[in-house]
């Protein structure tokens, strides 16, 4: 068994916190239950909303906008962690990557250690964000990234360094049961006599329209075919909900077995309702991540090649876009899933193992940099 760090040292987080996307709190939950099973440090977060990301990890946060906040967390630490997640990319946004390298140059600055911790990398397009991140990373004590795709990505950007292939941070959380999830159903009147079929859908760039369009048809020729409960779940709630709120009520009229979660949920909450899902079609990785954890059968509709990197680590091949997926395939992946359904999920669970001592690699990796 592995021996806990008895000498505290105090670890400085830095991510995309404080701001509901439960994909990243996921994240956050993840990162501090795995660290915290292999070390004693003091966590402390940078987070958009310090109080809330306080009260629900058990962990000190600092104001991630307030910079003299920052230089004094930054000046008392021991060690800057770039948390999981996809920070380092300017396809979102071309300037929050310089946020994150900027955090990590000035823990270098302070003479701090520097860990990059189950990232996933990219695209990064813009030439002076690359040899930005080429020459930061190449100075980081320790890079960890959370799938193959993302490692190369790197070395395409030349950070000669050794790296860590691992994955998704959100599997070293510690699983809750599925009861408050049944809960949740009951309280939206879901009937358990039928498969549950999730959909988290994404308004993403200027395909909004036209995603919205083929989910209905989608759905509608789905429930022609089989007798299932769908249940629309926002992940990011505040961005997420408009479209699946669009889409339920189109659909409400004509089907009585369509139903949308608008209860805004916290990660275990989340985690147990997605443990209640048969089959789960997502736009979101950490739909894909949650249902692969709690034994949902994944179905993945890609917008990033962070979703490609997640399906190829289950063995499979991405197959729908955002861009130009059509209501018949997303029909055919279901159909075959509901009708293979056991031997899917047997298939889907038999990666947890490797992914649970990939977490293990990474947060021993903490401790082990953390002790140097």
């Amino acid at each position: 068994m592995t021996n806990i760090l008895q000498s505290k040292g105090k670890i400085l987080v830095s991510g995309y916190y404080g701001y509901n996307n439960i994909g990243d709190e996921a994240i956050l939950k993840g990162l501090v239950d795995g660290i915290s099973s292999k070390c004693d440090a003091e966590i402390v977060v940078l987070s958009k909303n310090p109080d809330w990301t306080t009260m629900k990890y058990d962990v000190k946060s600092v104001n991630r906008s307030k910079l003299f906040e920052i230089i004094r967390a930054i000046r008392s630490c021991d060690m800057i962690l770039l948390g999981g997640g996809s920070l380092l990319q300017d396809i979102t946004s071309k300037k929050s990557i310089l946020y994150y390298l900027a955090i990590l140059r000035l823990g270098m600055l302070f003479k701090k250690k520097t860990f990059i911790y189950s990232q996933g990398i990219g695209p990064i397009t813009l030439k002076r964000n690359r040899a930005l991140t080429r020459r930061i990373l190449n100075k980081v004590d320790f890079i960890n990234v959370r799938d193959s795709q993302s490692a190369r990505e790197l070395k395409e950007l030349g950070v000669n360094r050794e790296i860590l292939i691992t994955t998704d941070t959100v599997f070293g959380i510690n699983k809750p049961s599925n009861e408050e999830g049944s809960r949740i159903l009951s309280k939206i009147g879901v009937s358990e006599d039928k498969l549950n079929i999730a959909f988290t859908i994404i308004n993403w760039k200027t395909y909004g329209a036209r995603t919205v369009k083929e989910v209905i048809k989608s759905i509608d020729d789905l429930l022609k075919e089989q007798d299932v409960n769908i249940i629309l779940i926002p992940f990011f709630y505040h961005l997420d909900l408009n479209i699946e709120r669009e889409i339920y009520e189109n659909l409400r009229q004509r089907h009585s077995n369509i139903y949308l979660v608008e209860e805004y949920l916290h990660v275990e909450s989340y985690l147990s309702l997605i443990g209640n899902m048969d089959i789960m079609v997502s736009m979101r990785l950490h739909g894909l991540v949650f249902s692969t954890l709690m034994g949902a059968y994944p179905i993945g509709i890609s917008y990033d090649p962070k979703i490609d990197g997640f399906m190829k680590e289950l063995n499979r091949v991405q197959r729908m876009y955002v861009e130009d997926f059509k209501s018949t395939e997303v029909v055919e992946e279901v159909l075959y899933a509901i009708e293979n359904l056991e031997t899917l999920k047997e298939e889907t669970k038999s990666h947890l193992d490797k992914f649970y001592s990939l977490t293990n690699n990474h947060n021993e990796a903490v401790k082990e940099v953390l002790e140097r």
